[in-house]
């Protein structure tokens, strides 16, 4: 597993300019449509870390990377054979490539309402949440990061994993996984889940 990071303010304008050229016609016009110039960096630097990261791994030209989306909506490369995920919060865009399934989620820490944890989190990750500065993003992150890992997204079955945190690390309630907190910026948490097993 390699992690790749980026501050889209640490990108010249320039180098978007060439980032976005570099990005498939699809791509181009779906960032086009954005309205906020900030989530429109941050997509094509999203697009630019993956094809870094997925050029150094494979050994191929980053323009000769193609995307496509799996049946469950999970981005994948056609032609290189690694796993990648990217997220981006803030001023930040990371990815993470490995040779198996990988999920990374990054979130900028910041006043929340602590209720809204009572929808995703069980009683154990409530009593880390609410004894915990950044517990409510470390939940978050966790749960995010094993959810693209396993290629389904959040939804009702959010509470079907847990976590448990502690000075050993962190421990996922389903076997063959293996997942930690990443340090990329200060006020930022950022969690990673890479499937360690062929059983899920």
């Amino acid at each position: 597993m390699k992690i790749y990071s980026c501050n889209i303010n640490d990108i010249s304008e320039a180098e978007f300019r060439n980032y976005f050229d570099a990005m498939s016609s699809e791509r181009k016009e779906s960032t086009l449509r954005l309205q906020n110039a900030k989530k429109q960096k941050s997509r094509i630097a999203a697009d630019y870390l993956c094809r870094t990261a997925l050029s150094d791994f494979c050994g191929i030209e980053k323009e000769k990377i193609e995307f496509a989306l799996s049946a469950s909506g999970k981005p994948f490369a056609v032609n290189c054979r690694a796993c990648f995920n990217i997220s981006h919060s803030g001023d930040h865009v990371i990815c993470a490539v490995s040779d198996k399934e990988i999920g990374i989620d990054i979130e900028k820490i910041r006043p929340i309402n602590p209720k809204i944890a009572e929808k995703f989190a069980c009683d154990d990750e409530l009593d880390y949440i609410h004894s915990n500065e950044t517990g409510f993003f470390e939940i978050w992150t966790l749960k995010e990061a094993y959810f693209k890992c396993i290629g389904t997204g959040l939804g009702a079955n959010i509470k079907s994993v847990s976590f448990k945190i502690s000075e050993n690390g962190v421990v996922c309630s389903e076997n063959g996984f293996e997942c930690s907190f990443i340090s990329i910026a200060d006020g930022y948490v950022c969690s990673v889940c890479e499937q360690i097993t062929d059983n899920i």
